[in-house]
């Protein structure tokens, strides 16, 4: 469902099916790429990002045109059509499921500094302890 306030920051990960490894070195250059550059129709293009082997941490500003629903679906698609034109035979595929939570303005820093340590996280945690973490 569209939401009408216009500064609403969301934290978004997606995962891969079955949390497999399915995104390779060569392919994170790419999805980078894609994701720092979303063609969303909104004032301010602002994005902070992790890519991980099996999962993706987007930090975004929401869009006023789109749910969190859509948003999911819309950067998968985009992953998957960049890596098929860059010539992968592949894109990962993509579990349905996702976690989203909103931040607030004065948390963002702290959440865009999150993002920056999940490759040093994960070397501790797995994604699965992640998610059961936030009770997924």
């Amino acid at each position: 469902m569209p939401h009408s306030h216009s500064n609403i920051w969301t934290h978004l990960v997606l995962w891969t099916k079955g949390h497999a490894p399915l995104i390779n070195s060569e392919m994170v250059g790419y999805i980078k790429k894609v994701l720092e550059e979303l063609p969303l129709d909104f004032y301010e293009k602002q994005t902070h990002l992790s890519v991980l082997p099996n999962h993706i941490h987007l930090l975004i500003k929401l869009p006023g045109n789109l749910s969190v629903d859509q948003l999911a679906s819309y950067v998968q698609q985009l992953i998957c059509n960049k890596l098929v034109e860059e010539g992968f035979e592949n894109c990962p595929e993509w579990d349905e499921d996702y976690y989203a939570h909103s931040v607030s303005l004065n948390r963002l820093s702290t959440e865009k500094s999150l993002l920056d340590r999940q490759e040093y996280k994960h070397k501790e945690i797995s994604l699965e302890e992640e998610l059961k973490f936030l009770g997924l």
